[in-house]
């Protein structure tokens, strides 16, 4: 069982999200204000936090720094109204993910999943090195710093821990399954159909600062390969 603290000044959609994440099984502190709330992130140790990014009398970037740089605890952002520039920029500061509402329940229990999971790998890496770098991809782990020739890549949580369990086995084909199990785990279901989805994110993202990349295949039937032969790395 998890411990997850909730932040969000609407307090119905507070009581939503507390009951969603009871019924999966986590343990919720849930906060209208935040004053209350970070005592409570210091008393706890909580695995996670998800807070709003709006507030009347409260800086929502003030206070994610406080948890990020205080605490050390991963957050998903949530917000309403919130804009691509704002979700780039809470990514680039280190959000575990973001989220605008309103959103689907099964989505944020599954982006909650994959937010623990990345806090708690359920495998040894190949490597131990928390750098990894295969022709203009570099990828950092302790920074959550991705970057394609230079050109910074804005990936969560998820994203980075797929690309990256992907890249760390080059000519490798592995299976939906494989990546499944590296990236989040025995215990939390989801489905093969995730995994699609997070590589066509990745493969936008990455084709947005280069939009040559093709280094991630598709082996309709097997899975997916890492390969060196795109036209920037075989340069």
């Amino acid at each position: 069982m998890s411990s997850i603290i909730v932040i969000d000044p609407d307090r119905s959609a507070l009581e939503r999200l507390q009951t969603v994440l009871e019924v999966e099984g986590h343990e919720v502190r849930a906060h209208v204000d935040p004053d209350t709330a970070m005592p409570d992130v210091g008393r706890h140790a909580p695995d996670l936090v998800i807070m709003e990014t709006r507030y009347n009398k409260t800086d929502g970037l003030a206070l994610f720094e406080r948890l990020r740089d205080g605490f050390g605890v991963p957050v998903i952002l949530i917000s309403r109204g919130g804009t691509a520039s704002d979700e780039a920029m809470f990514l680039r500061l280190g959000a575990a993910d973001f989220l605008s509402k309103p959103y689907a329940s099964n989505v944020m229990s599954a982006r909650v999943a994959a937010a623990l999971r990345a806090g708690q790998p359920a495998h040894q890496p190949v490597s131990d090195s928390s750098v990894l770098e295969r022709g203009p991809l570099r990828l950092d782990r302790l920074r959550h710093e991705a970057t394609w020739d230079g050109e910074e890549v804005i990936l969560t949580a998820t994203e980075f821990n797929v690309l990256w369990i992907i890249a760390q086995r080059p000519g490798h084909v592995l299976s939906r399954a494989s990546i499944l199990d590296l990236a989040y785990g025995e215990d939390v279901y989801v489905t093969d159909r995730s995994i699609d989805s997070q590589v066509k994110r990745i493969r936008r993202k990455l084709r947005g600062v280069a939009p040559e990349f093709s280094a991630i295949q598709t082996l309709y039937g097997l899975g997916y390969r890492f390969t060196d032969t795109s036209p920037r790395m075989a340069a």
